[in-house]
C-alpha cells in the first residue's frame, strides 16, 4: 500500500484558509446581537472587559450601535426602517471560524466576564455564516 497525498485548493477568491495543514477554506462567521441594557452601569463594565479579549480571540466588531451614553460616538444610533425593531444596542462580530468563536465563548476568561452582560442586559444572538 501507498500513502497517496490530496492538496485541497481554495477556489474562492474571498476565503481565508483554515489551516496550512488541510489547505481547506474557512467558513467567516457573524455573530449578530440584540442587546437590551438593564443595567447601563454594570453593562459598561462587561464592555470595558469584553472588547480585549474579543480582540485578544480573534474577533472584529463591524457594527456597534446603540447610542448609550457611555459610547465614544453616542450618535451611533439604531434607525428603525420597517417593522417593529429598535434594538437598544445592535452589534456584529466577525469571526474567521466557528472553532474561534468557540474559543471566544468557551474560554475561562469570557465565562467570568459574560456573568456581568448576563446580569446587565437581555441578549438575543444568531450566528451566521458570512455570505461570500
Amino acid at each position: 500500500m501507498g500513502i497517496y497525498t490530496v492538496n485541497a485548493q481554495n477556489s474562492d477568491p474571498h476565503g481565508s484558509v483554515d489551516s496550512h495543514i488541510t489547505g481547506m477554506p474557512s467558513e467567516k462567521i457573524l455573530m449578530v446581537l440584540d442587546i437590551t441594557v438593564n443595567d447601563s452601569l454594570q453593562y459598561q463594565q462587561y464592555r470595558a472587559k469584553v472588547e480585549p479579549l474579543i480582540e485578544k480571540y480573534g474577533g472584529i466588531y463591524l457594527v456597534r450601535s446603540g447610542g448609550m451614553a457611555f459610547d465614544p460616538e453616542p450618535d451611533r444610533k439604531v434607525t428603525p426602517v420597517e417593522g417593529n425593531w429598535n434594538p437598544n444596542r445592535f452589534i456584529i462580530l466577525e469571526w474567521e471560524s466557528i472553532e474561534q468563536l468557540q474559543s471566544f465563548t468557551t474560554s475561562e476568561e469570557y465565562k467570568t466576564v459574560a456573568k456581568l452582560r448576563e446580569n446587565s442586559a437581555s441578549t438575543k444572538s444568531i450566528i451566521v455564516k458570512k455570505y461570500h
